[in-house]
């Protein structure tokens, strides 16, 4: 009896090597996601060893700067067969420092090598071992990762990383703090006067070595203060790296009946770690002085004679007048450009607000018309040193420019006179 088997359907045979594939296709993705999603253990095999590797503690975790880290691992033989000389090793990454390890297969001791070996680790058995590090006091925030290396004679060999997240804490300063009046650039004087406006400006640092989170810089006023916000008294930040910093500013009104006196200015922070574990709130004062300024103003200009004339002394009498708050010191003036001799200086002293004082120069003019110089004023107040300048302008007159007028007056009266006399005499002879 013959047996004739059915011719295959070659578009079936396809479509199964098709699935067939599928399938494969799937097994691996599936291998390599349970690879992927296995971070505390690996396991190799080599004949009859096995060998699995697992970590069983992270003390602390986060780790911290400058603390001790323990980290647990166990090493099991999940094979048929014993690993023999079975060699550890640790890779020692920056910011762990390797201190020692200790283990009950060594005995009550401990262990400063990097790479020891462990005789036998027998089948379907583990060997718990621990392993002390110091976290470098430097470490900022982040993962980083310790490395172990695992053979043995049978064969196998293999590393592992295991990720360690060190978590520091933040140290928030301000530095580089200065007080700019609002109507002058860029120039800062750590003074103010009464009813200015001015920026506090500063820096806000996070000087640890962990990420600050919702960070804050008040400013902490009370309602005695002569210090006005002008604009939002808070400066906030999600979020400030360790090491990083941060420009802020805030403008404000200095009241006009403030006192001339040092005043402090209140600034707090508040902020947490990024596990909110430590919260920060701190404070810090800027110190600020409130004084007065003088001002000096030309308050009148005179001569004597009122008409100065070529080659005859003449007084410049200059009248300044302190016109701001404060008191003005070593006040002294100066005449430049003029075309003469004499006295181009003078010392006027200390004005307080409100005063004036006469600067005189008693000089000889060389030269008719026209005449130009240039007033320098020099004083000194709580802000510093200041000067002034100002241009004058007045007329100088030539000598005989002075009696021409005189004369003809003189030869007028005479023409006059002589015109009445011959009118009287000639009433006369008419009689």
């Amino acid at each position: 009896m013959k047996f004739t088997l059915p011719e295959k359907d070659p578009g079936a045979v396809k479509a199964r090597v098709k699935i067939s594939r599928f399938r494969v296709v799937l097994l691996l993705i599936a291998a390599l996601i349970c690879l992927l999603t296995a971070p505390a253990s690996a396991v190799v095999i080599s004949g009859d060893t096995h060998l699995q590797v697992e970590v069983s503690e992270i003390t602390p975790n986060p780790a911290r700067p400058g603390e001790d880290l323990l980290i647990k691992i166990n090493i099991e033989n999940t094979g048929d067969e014993p690993a023999e000389n079975v060699i550890i090793g640790i890779e020692e990454l920056d910011p762990f420092i390797f201190k020692y390890s200790a283990s009950g297969v060594y005995g009550s001791g401990t262990n400063t090598e990097r790479t020891f070996r462990i005789e036998q680790i027998r089948q379907r058995s583990k060997v718990e071992l621990d392993f002390h590090f110091r976290v470098s006091s430097e470490a900022k925030s982040g993962v980083y990762q310790l490395e172990f290396t695992i053979k043995d004679d049978g064969g196998t060999s293999f590393s592992r990383r295991i990720p360690i997240r060190v978590e520091g804490n933040p140290d928030l300063v301000l530095v580089g703090t200065e007080i700019f009046p609002a109507n002058e650039d860029n120039s800062s004087s750590g003074a103010l006067i009464p009813g200015e406006e001015f920026y506090l400006r500063t820096t806000v640092k996070n000087a640890g070595n962990g990420n600050a989170k919702n960070v804050r810089v008040i400013l902490d006023l009370n309602s005695s203060s002569p210090m006005i916000p002008l604009q939002d008294n808070v400066f906030f930040l999600e979020n400030l790296s360790a090491g990083s910093s941060e420009n802020l500013s805030f403008k404000l009104l200095l009241g006009s009946n403030a006192g001339v006196q040092p005043y402090i200015i209140p600034l707090r922070i508040t902020a947490s770690n990024e596990a909110e574990t430590l919260q920060i709130n701190k404070s810090q004062e800027i110190g600020v002085n409130v004084l007065n300024r003088a001002k000096i103003n030309i308050a009148s200009l005179k001569f004597d004679p009122e008409m100065p004339e070529r080659g005859q002394r003449v007084s410049m009498i200059l009248r300044l007048e302190n016109v701001g708050e404060g008191e003005a010191r070593f006040v002294k003036a100066r005449l430049e450009g003029l075309e003469g001799s004499g006295s181009t200086d003078a010392f006027l002293g200390r004005l307080e607000k409100d005063d004036d004082a006469p600067a005189v120069f008693t000089f000889i003019p060389q030269k008719a018309g026209e005449q130009e110089v240039t007033l320098l004023v020099e004083y000194e107040d709580d802000f510093g040193d200041h000067r002034l300048s100002e241009d004058l302008k007045f007329n100088v007159i030539r000598t005989h420019d002075s009696i021409f007028p005189f004369v003809l007056v003189a030869v007028l009266v005479l023409a006059v006179a002589l015109l009445y006399l011959k009118k009287k005499v000639n009433s006369k002879g008419k009689l």
